[in-house]
Protein backbone atom coordinates (compact mmCIF):
# COMPACT_ATOMS: atom_id res chain seq x y z
CA UNK A 1 0.00 0.00 0.00
CA UNK A 2 1.50 3.35 -1.02
CA UNK A 3 1.12 6.46 0.89
CA UNK A 4 -0.13 9.41 -0.13
CA UNK A 5 2.17 12.13 -0.09
CA UNK A 6 0.90 14.64 1.77
CA UNK A 7 0.63 18.51 0.51
CA UNK A 8 2.79 21.47 1.66
CA UNK A 9 0.77 24.83 2.54
CA UNK A 10 2.30 27.71 1.60
CA UNK A 11 4.06 29.52 3.89
CA UNK A 12 6.92 32.79 3.45
CA UNK A 13 9.28 33.81 5.91
CA UNK A 14 10.57 37.81 6.69
CA UNK A 15 13.20 38.68 8.72
CA UNK A 16 15.82 36.68 10.52
CA UNK A 17 15.48 33.42 13.03
CA UNK A 18 16.24 34.92 16.61
CA UNK A 19 15.73 38.27 15.93
CA UNK A 20 12.70 39.60 14.36
CA UNK A 21 11.73 36.28 12.40
CA UNK A 22 8.04 36.64 10.89
CA UNK A 23 5.95 33.58 8.94
CA UNK A 24 3.44 34.19 7.17
CA UNK A 25 1.20 30.47 6.13
CA UNK A 26 -1.70 29.60 4.95
CA UNK A 27 -4.03 26.95 6.89
CA UNK A 28 -6.04 23.96 5.04
CA UNK A 29 -8.45 26.03 5.01
CA UNK A 30 -7.18 28.60 2.94
CA UNK A 31 -6.93 31.30 5.81
CA UNK A 32 -3.91 33.11 6.16
CA UNK A 33 -2.03 33.93 9.02
CA UNK A 34 1.22 35.39 11.00
CA UNK A 35 3.68 33.59 13.77
CA UNK A 36 6.41 34.70 15.21
CA UNK A 37 8.34 34.52 18.39
CA UNK A 38 8.02 36.56 21.89
CA UNK A 39 9.43 36.01 24.89
CA UNK A 40 10.71 32.19 23.95
CA UNK A 41 6.75 31.83 23.12
CA UNK A 42 4.64 31.19 19.09
CA UNK A 43 2.31 33.82 18.74
CA UNK A 44 -0.35 33.33 16.05
CA UNK A 45 -2.25 36.14 14.23
CA UNK A 46 -5.06 35.28 11.77
CA UNK A 47 -5.12 37.81 9.12
CA UNK A 48 -8.91 38.58 8.98
CA UNK A 49 -9.30 41.07 6.12
CA UNK A 50 -6.46 39.58 4.26
CA UNK A 51 -7.25 37.12 1.19
CA UNK A 52 -4.61 37.22 -1.42
CA UNK A 53 -0.72 35.65 -0.20
CA UNK A 54 0.89 38.92 -1.78
CA UNK A 55 -0.76 40.63 1.14
CA UNK A 56 0.23 38.01 3.25
CA UNK A 57 4.23 38.19 2.42
CA UNK A 58 3.83 42.63 2.48
CA UNK A 59 2.72 42.09 6.30
CA UNK A 60 4.93 39.57 6.99
CA UNK A 61 7.92 42.20 5.86
CA UNK A 62 5.60 45.24 7.63
CA UNK A 63 5.82 43.09 10.97
CA UNK A 64 9.62 41.87 10.98
CA UNK A 65 10.96 45.88 10.45
CA UNK A 66 8.64 46.93 13.18
CA UNK A 67 10.04 44.45 15.53
CA UNK A 68 13.77 45.87 14.67
CA UNK A 69 12.43 49.47 15.39
CA UNK A 70 11.18 48.38 18.89
CA UNK A 71 14.30 46.45 19.46
CA UNK A 72 16.14 50.02 18.98
CA UNK A 73 13.97 52.05 20.90
CA UNK A 74 13.88 49.48 23.81
CA UNK A 75 17.90 49.24 23.78
CA UNK A 76 20.44 51.27 25.13
CA UNK A 77 23.49 51.23 23.25
CA UNK A 78 26.38 49.49 24.97
CA UNK A 79 29.82 47.51 23.57
CA UNK A 80 30.98 44.80 24.77
CA UNK A 81 33.67 46.46 26.88
CA UNK A 82 30.96 48.52 28.79
CA UNK A 83 28.70 45.33 29.32
CA UNK A 84 31.29 43.40 31.13
CA UNK A 85 32.47 46.03 32.87
CA UNK A 86 28.76 47.09 34.19
CA UNK A 87 28.40 43.57 35.20
CA UNK A 88 31.17 43.06 37.22
CA UNK A 89 30.15 46.21 39.24
CA UNK A 90 26.61 45.57 39.45
CA UNK A 91 26.29 41.78 40.04
CA UNK A 92 30.05 40.41 40.77
CA UNK A 93 29.96 41.86 44.25
CA UNK A 94 26.99 39.95 45.41
CA UNK A 95 28.83 36.61 44.60
CA UNK A 96 31.30 34.59 47.06
CA UNK A 97 34.89 35.41 47.11
CA UNK A 98 35.77 32.89 44.77
CA UNK A 99 33.51 33.84 42.29
CA UNK A 100 34.32 37.25 42.01
CA UNK A 101 38.05 36.51 41.34
CA UNK A 102 36.80 34.10 38.31
CA UNK A 103 34.57 36.87 37.13
CA UNK A 104 37.43 39.48 36.94
CA UNK A 105 39.73 36.68 35.02
CA UNK A 106 36.93 36.44 32.81
CA UNK A 107 36.65 40.18 31.80
CA UNK A 108 40.22 40.22 31.27
CA UNK A 109 40.26 36.60 28.81
CA UNK A 110 37.08 38.22 27.11
CA UNK A 111 38.65 41.70 26.31
CA UNK A 112 42.21 40.24 25.52
CA UNK A 113 40.21 37.84 23.19
CA UNK A 114 37.82 40.11 21.57
CA UNK A 115 41.03 42.90 20.80
CA UNK A 116 43.19 40.22 19.53
CA UNK A 117 41.14 39.70 16.61
CA UNK A 118 42.00 40.89 13.10
CA UNK A 119 39.23 42.49 11.93
CA UNK A 120 38.53 45.92 13.59
CA UNK A 121 35.07 45.39 13.57
CA UNK A 122 35.25 42.98 15.49
CA UNK A 123 36.75 43.68 18.93
CA UNK A 124 35.84 45.12 22.24
CA UNK A 125 34.48 48.49 21.30
CA UNK A 126 31.42 47.17 19.11
CA UNK A 127 28.08 46.71 20.03
CA UNK A 128 27.31 44.47 22.72
CA UNK A 129 24.01 43.08 20.29
CA UNK A 130 26.50 42.00 17.42
CA UNK A 131 28.05 39.07 19.28
CA UNK A 132 27.53 35.96 16.94
CA UNK A 133 28.49 32.31 15.72
CA UNK A 134 31.77 33.32 14.62
CA UNK A 135 32.78 34.80 17.72
CA UNK A 136 31.72 31.34 19.30
CA UNK A 137 33.74 28.96 17.22
CA UNK A 138 36.65 31.43 16.96
CA UNK A 139 36.55 31.29 21.17
CA UNK A 140 36.72 27.54 21.44
CA UNK A 141 39.36 27.30 19.11
CA UNK A 142 41.72 30.04 20.27
CA UNK A 143 40.98 29.24 24.10
CA UNK A 144 41.21 25.45 23.55
CA UNK A 145 44.75 26.15 21.63
CA UNK A 146 46.33 28.77 24.19
CA UNK A 147 46.38 31.42 21.06
CA UNK A 148 44.37 34.55 23.34
CA UNK A 149 47.49 36.57 24.29
CA UNK A 150 48.23 36.71 28.08
CA UNK A 151 46.31 33.44 28.18
CA UNK A 152 49.38 30.74 26.62
CA UNK A 153 48.02 27.87 28.56
CA UNK A 154 46.09 24.94 26.58
CA UNK A 155 43.10 24.45 28.46
CA UNK A 156 40.43 21.33 28.58
CA UNK A 157 36.82 21.31 27.06
CA UNK A 158 35.64 21.88 30.69
CA UNK A 159 37.19 24.87 31.26
CA UNK A 160 36.26 26.59 27.75
CA UNK A 161 32.70 25.61 28.27
CA UNK A 162 33.08 27.99 31.96
CA UNK A 163 34.05 30.45 30.19
CA UNK A 164 31.05 30.42 27.53
CA UNK A 165 28.67 30.31 30.62
CA UNK A 166 29.82 33.47 31.71
CA UNK A 167 29.50 35.23 28.34
CA UNK A 168 26.15 33.72 28.29
CA UNK A 169 24.73 34.99 31.79
CA UNK A 170 26.38 38.33 31.00
CA UNK A 171 24.40 38.92 27.65
CA UNK A 172 21.22 37.14 29.38
CA UNK A 173 21.80 39.88 32.03
CA UNK A 174 22.06 42.68 30.07
CA UNK A 175 18.34 41.60 28.69
CA UNK A 176 16.91 42.71 31.68
CA UNK A 177 19.13 45.57 33.01
CA UNK A 178 19.76 49.52 31.45
CA UNK A 179 18.87 52.36 32.09
CA UNK A 180 15.97 54.97 32.39
CA UNK A 181 13.83 51.54 32.01
CA UNK A 182 15.96 50.83 28.26
CA UNK A 183 17.46 47.53 28.53
CA UNK A 184 21.22 46.75 27.22
CA UNK A 185 19.83 43.86 25.13
CA UNK A 186 16.44 43.41 23.23
CA UNK A 187 17.98 39.60 23.60
CA UNK A 188 20.60 37.71 24.04
CA UNK A 189 22.53 37.03 20.80
CA UNK A 190 23.81 33.98 21.99
CA UNK A 191 20.25 32.99 24.06
CA UNK A 192 19.50 28.71 24.09
CA UNK A 193 17.15 28.93 21.34
CA UNK A 194 19.20 30.56 18.75
CA UNK A 195 22.07 27.89 19.52
CA UNK A 196 19.71 24.71 19.41
CA UNK A 197 18.54 26.38 16.19
CA UNK A 198 21.85 26.68 14.19
CA UNK A 199 23.45 23.51 15.91
CA UNK A 200 26.46 25.72 18.35
CA UNK A 201 27.92 22.92 20.06
CA UNK A 202 29.10 23.60 23.71
CA UNK A 203 32.62 22.09 24.16
CA UNK A 204 32.49 18.80 26.47
CA UNK A 205 34.82 16.31 27.55
CA UNK A 206 34.33 13.02 26.58
CA UNK A 207 36.33 11.20 29.49
CA UNK A 208 36.66 13.86 32.19
CA UNK A 209 39.36 13.03 35.25
CA UNK A 210 36.82 12.76 38.41
CA UNK A 211 38.72 10.71 40.89
CA UNK A 212 37.43 9.55 44.03
CA UNK A 213 39.29 9.89 47.60
CA UNK A 214 40.83 6.49 48.61
CA UNK A 215 41.25 5.21 51.67
CA UNK A 216 45.22 5.51 51.59
CA UNK A 217 45.44 9.18 49.87
CA UNK A 218 42.74 10.25 52.56
CA UNK A 219 45.17 8.83 55.68
CA UNK A 220 48.36 10.23 54.57
CA UNK A 221 46.49 13.77 53.70
CA UNK A 222 45.53 13.60 57.17
CA UNK A 223 48.53 12.65 58.29
CA UNK A 224 50.38 16.22 57.10
CA UNK A 225 47.35 18.46 57.87
CA UNK A 226 48.74 21.42 59.29
CA UNK A 227 45.18 21.51 60.88
CA UNK A 228 42.42 18.78 62.91
CA UNK A 229 39.82 21.00 61.00
CA UNK A 230 41.25 19.32 57.67
CA UNK A 231 40.53 15.91 58.83
CA UNK A 232 37.25 16.52 60.50
CA UNK A 233 36.18 18.28 57.00
CA UNK A 234 37.13 15.40 54.73
CA UNK A 235 35.44 12.68 57.11
CA UNK A 236 32.29 14.44 57.21
CA UNK A 237 32.51 14.89 53.25
CA UNK A 238 32.95 10.93 52.99
CA UNK A 239 29.90 10.11 55.65
CA UNK A 240 27.54 12.45 54.68
CA UNK A 241 28.03 12.63 50.78
CA UNK A 242 27.61 16.63 50.99
CA UNK A 243 29.93 19.18 49.24
CA UNK A 244 32.58 21.02 50.96
CA UNK A 245 30.87 24.46 51.33
CA UNK A 246 28.05 22.58 52.76
CA UNK A 247 30.08 20.95 55.58
CA UNK A 248 32.44 23.50 56.07
CA UNK A 249 29.44 26.06 57.07
CA UNK A 250 28.24 24.05 59.74
CA UNK A 251 26.65 25.30 62.80
CA UNK A 252 26.36 23.11 66.16
CA UNK A 253 22.88 24.12 66.02
CA UNK A 254 22.73 22.21 62.74
CA UNK A 255 23.97 19.19 64.49
CA UNK A 256 21.59 17.05 66.67
CA UNK A 257 24.14 14.46 68.55
CA UNK A 258 21.26 12.63 71.06
CA UNK A 259 19.13 12.09 67.43
CA UNK A 260 22.14 11.51 65.09
CA UNK A 261 20.92 13.97 63.10
CA UNK A 262 22.18 17.17 60.81
CA UNK A 263 19.85 19.60 58.79
CA UNK A 264 21.37 21.31 56.12
CA UNK A 265 20.71 24.65 55.35
CA UNK A 266 19.53 25.53 51.79
CA UNK A 267 20.95 28.92 51.71
CA UNK A 268 24.53 26.76 51.95
CA UNK A 269 23.59 24.17 49.44
CA UNK A 270 24.08 23.77 45.64
CA UNK A 271 20.53 22.48 45.69
CA UNK A 272 19.18 25.32 47.55
CA UNK A 273 16.72 22.85 49.54
CA UNK A 274 16.91 22.38 53.05
CA UNK A 275 16.57 19.13 54.69
CA UNK A 276 17.62 16.56 57.62
CA UNK A 277 19.79 13.42 57.39
CA UNK A 278 21.34 10.69 59.58
CA UNK A 279 24.44 11.07 60.69
CA UNK A 280 26.47 7.74 60.75
CA UNK A 281 28.25 6.34 63.98
CA UNK A 282 31.57 7.62 62.91
CA UNK A 283 30.72 11.16 62.06
CA UNK A 284 28.56 11.70 65.76
CA UNK A 285 31.90 10.25 67.06
CA UNK A 286 34.02 12.50 65.45
CA UNK A 287 32.00 15.14 65.86
CA UNK A 288 31.64 14.71 70.04
CA UNK A 289 35.87 14.59 70.34
CA UNK A 290 36.27 17.85 67.80
CA UNK A 291 39.02 20.34 69.94
CA UNK A 292 36.46 22.93 69.06
CA UNK A 293 32.85 22.53 70.73
CA UNK A 294 30.10 24.99 70.77
CA UNK A 295 26.42 25.71 71.25
CA UNK A 296 24.01 27.38 69.04
CA UNK A 297 25.28 29.67 66.24
CA UNK A 298 28.89 28.71 66.54
CA UNK A 299 30.58 27.03 63.73
CA UNK A 300 31.65 23.63 63.80
CA UNK A 301 34.91 24.80 61.73
CA UNK A 302 36.02 28.28 63.47
CA UNK A 303 38.04 31.00 61.93
CA UNK A 304 41.32 32.04 63.78
CA UNK A 305 41.04 35.38 63.52
CA UNK A 306 37.02 35.14 63.85
CA UNK A 307 35.50 31.82 66.00
CA UNK A 308 32.32 33.03 65.18
CA UNK A 309 32.53 32.84 61.41
CA UNK A 310 33.08 29.63 59.36
CA UNK A 311 36.92 28.98 57.84
CA UNK A 312 36.68 30.61 54.66
CA UNK A 313 37.16 28.16 51.62
CA UNK A 314 40.43 29.63 50.59
CA UNK A 315 42.43 28.41 53.85
CA UNK A 316 40.48 24.64 53.56
CA UNK A 317 42.04 24.23 49.67
CA UNK A 318 45.31 26.27 51.11
CA UNK A 319 45.84 22.78 53.61
CA UNK A 320 44.81 20.67 51.17
CA UNK A 321 47.89 22.01 48.94
CA UNK A 322 50.13 22.14 51.66
CA UNK A 323 49.55 18.22 52.79
CA UNK A 324 49.89 17.16 49.17
CA UNK A 325 53.22 18.99 49.20
CA UNK A 326 54.10 17.34 52.27
CA UNK A 327 53.56 14.40 51.35
CA UNK A 328 55.30 14.51 47.48
CA UNK A 329 58.41 15.78 49.39
CA UNK A 330 58.57 12.84 51.62
CA UNK A 331 58.69 10.50 48.56
CA UNK A 332 61.64 9.53 46.46
CA UNK A 333 62.05 11.39 43.21
CA UNK A 334 61.68 8.76 41.00
CA UNK A 335 58.13 7.78 42.81
CA UNK A 336 56.92 11.89 42.67
CA UNK A 337 55.88 11.80 38.89
CA UNK A 338 53.74 9.18 39.64
CA UNK A 339 52.27 9.98 43.04
CA UNK A 340 51.52 13.74 41.53
CA UNK A 341 49.56 11.61 38.79
CA UNK A 342 47.78 9.93 41.05
CA UNK A 343 46.41 12.93 43.29
CA UNK A 344 45.78 15.16 40.36
CA UNK A 345 42.58 15.93 40.72
CA UNK A 346 41.84 14.74 44.12
CA UNK A 347 40.28 17.36 46.46
CA UNK A 348 37.46 17.94 48.76
CA UNK A 349 34.94 16.64 46.12
CA UNK A 350 36.63 13.39 45.53
CA UNK A 351 35.37 12.29 49.08
CA UNK A 352 31.79 13.09 47.55
CA UNK A 353 32.49 11.20 44.93
CA UNK A 354 33.73 8.55 46.84
CA UNK A 355 30.72 8.05 49.09
CA UNK A 356 28.38 8.42 46.35
CA UNK A 357 30.34 5.84 44.16
CA UNK A 358 29.95 3.10 46.94
CA UNK A 359 28.33 0.12 46.09
CA UNK A 360 25.28 0.19 49.12
CA UNK A 361 25.07 3.82 48.42
CA UNK A 362 24.10 3.12 44.94
CA UNK A 363 21.58 0.13 46.11
CA UNK A 364 19.69 2.56 48.08
CA UNK A 365 16.41 4.06 45.94
CA UNK A 366 17.29 6.98 43.85
CA UNK A 367 14.94 9.11 46.65
CA UNK A 368 16.80 8.16 49.40
CA UNK A 369 19.77 8.81 47.38
CA UNK A 370 18.86 12.55 46.35
CA UNK A 371 18.32 13.49 49.90
CA UNK A 372 21.59 12.21 51.50
CA UNK A 373 23.52 13.55 48.88
CA UNK A 374 21.38 16.76 48.58
CA UNK A 375 22.33 15.88 44.50
CA UNK A 376 19.53 15.15 41.79
CA UNK A 377 19.72 11.34 40.95
CA UNK A 378 20.26 11.65 37.24
CA UNK A 379 23.74 13.99 37.81
CA UNK A 380 24.28 11.26 40.34
CA UNK A 381 24.01 8.45 37.94
CA UNK A 382 25.40 10.56 35.12
CA UNK A 383 28.20 12.54 36.43
CA UNK A 384 29.43 10.98 39.74
CA UNK A 385 28.65 7.18 39.12
CA UNK A 386 31.91 5.42 38.06
CA UNK A 387 32.05 1.37 36.88
CA UNK A 388 35.08 -0.19 37.10
CA UNK A 389 36.09 -3.32 35.97
CA UNK A 390 35.73 -5.02 39.30
CA UNK A 391 32.27 -3.98 39.53
CA UNK A 392 31.13 -5.53 36.52
CA UNK A 393 33.35 -8.79 37.67
CA UNK A 394 30.99 -8.52 40.93
CA UNK A 395 27.79 -8.26 38.57
CA UNK A 396 28.98 -11.04 36.49
CA UNK A 397 29.90 -13.20 39.39
CA UNK A 398 26.67 -12.40 41.23
CA UNK A 399 24.94 -13.54 37.93
CA UNK A 400 26.63 -16.63 37.69
CA UNK A 401 26.13 -17.67 41.35
CA UNK A 402 22.38 -16.73 40.93
CA UNK A 403 22.38 -19.35 38.27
Amino acid sequence: MTRRKRKKRWSYNAGHRGRNWVRAFEKPDGSLHLEWMEDGRRKRLFLRHVSTKDNAKRKADELAVEFIKLEGESRVPITITQLLHEYVKEVTPTKSTSKQGHDRRALRLWRSFFDSQPELGRRSERKAGSLDRIDWDRFISQRTSGEIPGWPKRVKNQQVSYDLKFMIAVLNWATGQGIHGRSFLATSPWRAEVRRSQKWTMPRELNPHRPGMTSEIREALIARAPSWQFGLALLLQRETRRRNSSIRQLMWSDIDLEAEEVTWRGKLDKSGKENATPLTHRAVEALRNAPSRGIGRTPVFPAATNPRQPTPRNTFQIWLRRSKDSWLRSVPEEERKLLQARLRGVGFHAEKRAGVRDSDFRALPPVIQEAMAGTRYETLRRIYDEVTPADIRRALQAVSSGN
